[in-house]
Order: C-alpha cells, then structure tokens, then sequence
C-alpha cells in the first residue's frame, strides 16, 4: 500500500502551516520540520480528525496512532489496554506480554492500573496498543517522549522489526532516536512546492 498526500494546505485563520504539500510513503519514515510547523495536524488530517482546506488524500486505509497524549483507560492495566484492540487469547496475551519485558516492563507494571504507571510507562503501553492494532498505517507522534535512551532504544527497536513493509509515520525532534530507526527522513520543510492542482 501506498500513502500518497497531494497539494494538501492547512491555515488556521491567518496562520498558513503548510501549503500544496505532496509526498507518498509505502513503508515507515521521519516526519521532520521544525517545532509548529504541524507535523501535529498533518498527522490528525491522516486519521481524519482534521479537515485539510484543499488536496488529497489516498491509502491510508485503517489507522493506529500514539498521539502526544497517551489516551489509555485509566482503569485497565497496560496489557489490558493493548488488548483492547485485539481478540483476547493466551497465547495472544504472552506474546504482548514478552513485547512490554522488550521494552523494559514486566511484574507489577503490568497489572498496574495504567492511572499508577509512570509516564514512561504509559508511553510503552500506548505504543505497544500502535504497534499490535490491526492497521495498514501507522501515524506516531513523537512516541519516545518520556522515554530514558536505553528505553528509547528498545522501542526503536521493536518499530523496526514491526513496521516493516507498511506506511509508518513517526513525528520526533529526537535526532538520536532518528539514528536509532534508520528510517528516511521526510524534511517536510524543504520539499519543494508542488503546482497547485487545476
């Protein structure tokens, strides 16, 4: 599947952030500008939360997301809300279970409810319920926050052996954490300016 974005402009009243905007992915990339350009909106345009004022957009197909909130049920524990968006099974659950342990979290942690875990924590859970989500896109912003770099590590490594093969979009500043992906990097700042559609 391919993810094309064509001659897509966002304004909000006076303020342009981003004009007759055109790329395509087919597999995972960075989503890098610098801070307000918005990365942030793009990625809410993709998962149809906002409305872009003029282009297209194709193959995006069903969406999983990390947002910048980590949006998880205060009142299940962190496997439990990955679960939410699967069938519930044993060996379905051991295998969520193992993926967390990759990323530094097993014991306590897991039956916690997630209102006691800590940030980072949360932000393990919200992108491990990203990565098992049936989906054909996957739209991340800036999923690491929170993270310490051998964490951070851990769950770039896991993305890469994840998200192979498929549209993935992952909004960071974090440099190191672009090394440790080795994904391209979309500088949507510099692309250059397509002509406007007739």
């Amino acid at each position: 599947m391919i993810l094309q974005v064509e001659h897509l402009t966002k304004a909000f009243g006076d303020h342009l952030l981003f004009r007759d905007l055109t790329f395509s992915v087919s597999g995972p990339a960075v989503l890098w500008a610098p801070s307000g350009w918005g990365k942030t909106t793009l990625l809410r345009i993709l998962l149809g939360l906002e409305q872009p004022d003029s282009g297209t957009i194709a193959g995006v197909g069903r969406t999983a997301a990390v947002f910048q909130e980590d949006r998880l049920c205060p009142q299940l524990s962190a496997v439990e809300n990955v679960l939410l968006v699967l069938p519930d099974d044993k060996a379905r659950r051991q295998a969520v279970e193992a993926d967390f342990a990759l990323l530094g979290m097993s014991g306590e942690a897991l039956i916690l409810p997630a209102a006691r875990l800590s940030g980072g924590q949360k932000r393990r859970a919200a992108l491990l319920r990203a990565v098992w989500a049936k989906a054909d896109t996957r739209l991340l912003d800036e999923p690491f926050t929170g993270l310490d770099p051998v964490s951070m590590e851990q769950a770039a490594a896991l993305l890469n052996r994840r998200c192979a093969g498929a549209p993935a979009l992952l909004a960071t500043h974090d440099r190191a954490a672009i090394q440790a992906l080795g994904w391209p990097v979309i500088h949507l700042d510099q692309l250059p300016k397509q002509d406007p559609a007739p």
